[in-house]
């Protein structure tokens, strides 16, 4: 039987690979910030040692953007020296590694959707920190797969679709941000193509992007949702970046091409708004 260490296995996306990954004929051991530190290099090398894995799926990630700029070595302990340690251990087991990154590897200011060979500039602590933890990973020797991601939201963790639907069950007009540009996806889509590209086991080392098909803002984003929803006494106002004063910097674009994983892999997401008329079909009209 095939074995995976399911890392970040109590995430918004590593729940999502469980439920997937359930019942398929893999042996699944899950862990998580509370059985595992994935910073503590001895504390990895044991546990996963002990279990052996034929692949391990990283789904653990700080990824608190704001909280990054001050919280730098938390995020980098996470996303950077965590990833170096999995990355360690799955060299010495033999193991593949699947490890998600972002499209805030990027600086945003491309005006076409970015291809994988795309030279990374990240604006922010956290996109450098995921950036650190994809060289990391490149550099161990560890046979690997890296998937960028862009704007994921699921039912079991904060994002945006349910902070719009809350807000709009609260308020008669909300202002959200019209001049970032990304894809939504949804990360069930997302864990379909991680067991696609684990049952189909054609590691190549390689960065693929990975998001549903096609491109919004933030904006049209949430006048979909409440459509989609039905929330229609809510009105969605556009407002510019500079509305929001955040700490971290946000790239305006994000738009990830997906065409590598499609030729190398078959693997093409539906489109976004599909996507969340699927989300709003698996979890209901309501959010608690």
């Amino acid at each position: 039987m095939i074995k995976i260490a399911l890392i970040g296995s109590t995430g918004m996306l590593g729940i999502d690979v469980n439920a997937v990954f359930n019942g398929m004929g893999f042996l699944i051991k899950n862990f998580n910030s509370k059985n595992l530190d994935i910073a503590d290099a001895k504390v990895v090398h044991e546990a996963l040692c002990g279990f052996n894995p034929d692949y391990i799926i990283n789904c653990a990630a700080y990824t608190d953007v704001d909280g990054a700029e001050t919280e730098k070595e938390k995020a980098n302990a996470v996303n950077n020296i965590g990833v170096q340690n999995l990355a360690d251990a799955a060299l010495i087991l033999g193991a593949k590694i699947i490890h998600l990154s972002t499209d805030y590897v990027f600086d945003g200011t491309k005006r076409s959707p970015y291809l994988e060979e795309d030279a990374p500039n990240p604006i922010n602590e956290y996109g450098l920190s995921k950036l650190n933890g994809e060289r990391a990973l490149r550099k161990s020797g560890a046979s690997h797969i890296i998937l960028r991601t862009s704007w994921l939201y699921g039912k079991n963790g904060k994002n945006f679709v349910n902070t719009i639907l809350k807000l709009a069950d609260n308020r008669k007009k909300v202002e959200v941000v019209a001049d970032q540009f990304g894809c939504p996806t949804y990360t069930k889509d997302v864990a379909y193509a991680i067991f696609k590209i684990i049952t189909k086991d054609n590691f190549k080392n390689e960065v693929y992007h990975l998001t549903n098909f096609g491109q919004t803002s933030w904006y049209e984003f949430a006048v979909e949702i409440v459509s989609v929803f039905k929330r229609v006494n809510c009105e969605i106002l556009p407002v510019t970046s500079d509305k929001f004063l955040r700490p971290a910097k946000r790239p305006t674009y994000g738009v990830l091409d997906n065409s590598k994983i499609k030729g190398d892999y078959d693997i093409e997401l539906r489109p976004w708004k599909d996507a969340v008329k699927k989300y709003c079909n698996d979890i209901g009209y309501f959010i608690a």
